[in-house]
């Protein structure tokens, strides 16, 4: 009966929703019609007698009277996105995915016109070289594979410099960002990468102004964002230049993405840093990790730990290792318990619990809290 309601519903939703007409030829003057945003679709340059969604793409249309020359027209940005083997999917996918939504040109380009796998089962075949690629607005430099691996590229470090007079933006992702470092475009730039990465990026480039606490930084012409998804949120950040942050979040919305702006979120500054290596060794006795929570300043995880070995034994094995390392002080321990802090180099440092408590039915559980001695200050 639900089922049915609802299909009843629909039926009547559609019945009673505005009939989108095609208007063929020359559109009426002093009426408001009704547009799909340029995105590429077989309805770009078509009119609707209706507001509504484009019946193409479903964005919404643009309202418009003809001869009304709108205030913020702007051109179709054309965007230039890098592609190598092992280049990070999100990297890659995730601007992508947005600028198209937006409307911009996009192309494709690589080292040889050879398809390029990105990621581990992504084959993608480049639009053009680095010797034929055409002018464009915006290049996208992603992270991953070659980022990493040898981002001194004399030939992609050459192109870079010979391209950056000519570009509104360059914009790197995760890793992307140490491509743009050989080129000497960081020097007194903001600049972010990966949280791992960001050590790295400060030694190897002492004259940027490396950011640990943001998801991109954007220097006018340099853009760089934090790791994965944080390209995502930089592309917004592009598409809001262009088009006005209204447009932009309206284009989040319609992809049902929470747009996160520069400082509402740094992956670099979160608390379970503290706990990485625990983690690892942690999963090695536990049959179930079920719990992982915190913010900036706190962190708990819980695991279920297995019934093969004693949980004196899982705690004591688990300290053996922690002590190995110079940035560990145990500061007490009991039978179940053990408490020490953990320097950290982008945190600070942080006080650690392990605790174990026995369970009658679930056997034992493992709890690891970490707290930032230094409270992060949003």
């Amino acid at each position: 009966m639900r089922t049915l309601g609802i299909m009843i519903s629909l039926l009547v939703f559609v019945t009673l929703a505005p009939a989108q007409q095609l208007i063929e030829g020359e559109p009426p003057k002093d009426e408001i019609i009704y547009s799909c945003p340029p995105c590429g679709c077989p309805h770009d340059g078509r009119y609707f007698s209706e507001m509504g969604q484009c019946p193409s793409c479903q964005m919404s249309l643009q309202a418009g009277i003809q001869g009304l020359e709108r205030s913020n027209s702007v051109k179709r940005p054309r965007i230039g996105i890098f592609l190598f083997n092992m280049a990070d999917v999100m990297d890659v996918s995730g601007p992508l995915s947005v600028f198209e939504h937006a409307g911009f040109q996009i192309v494709t380009f690589a080292l040889s016109s050879d398809v390029v796998r990105v990621g581990m089962n992504l084959e993608l075949k480049p639009d053009f070289t680095l010797e034929n690629l055409p002018s464009v607005d915006i290049l996208v430099l992603p992270g991953g594979g070659l980022a990493e691996s040898d981002p001194g590229n004399e030939q992609i470090v050459q192109f870079i410099k010979e391209r950056y007079e000519e570009t509104d933006i360059l914009f790197s992702v995760c890793s992307g960002a140490f491509f743009l470092g050989e080129a000497g475009l960081l020097d007194s730039q903001t600049a972010t990468t990966f949280a791992s990465l960001i050590p790295m990026l400060t030694q190897n480039y002492p004259k940027a102004i490396v950011r640990n606490d943001v998801k991109y930084t954007d220097n006018e012409k340099v853009i760089t964002s934090a790791g994965l998804s944080s390209g995502i949120d930089a592309a917004f950040h592009v598409v809001a230049r262009y088009y006005g942050v209204g447009r932009a979040q309206d284009i989040a919305n319609h992809m049902e993405y929470p747009w996160k702006r520069a400082n509402d979120y740094a992956r670099s500054q979160l608390a379970d840093n503290y706990l990485g290596g625990i983690k690892g060794i942690a999963s090695l006795f536990a049959t179930e990790y079920y719990e992982s929570h915190g913010d900036n300043n706190y962190w708990e995880l819980r695991y279920t730990l297995t019934r093969q070995m004693p949980p004196e034994k899982i705690l004591s094995l688990l300290i053996k290792e922690l002590e190995k390392q110079s940035n560990w002080t145990t500061q007490s321990r009991k039978k179940l318990v053990c408490r020490g802090t953990l320097a950290h180099p982008l945190l600070g440092k942080g006080q650690i619990e392990i605790k174990i408590e026995k369970k009658k039915e679930a056997g034992a559980i493992m709890i690891v809290r970490a707290e930032r001695v230094n409270k992060y200050k949003d």
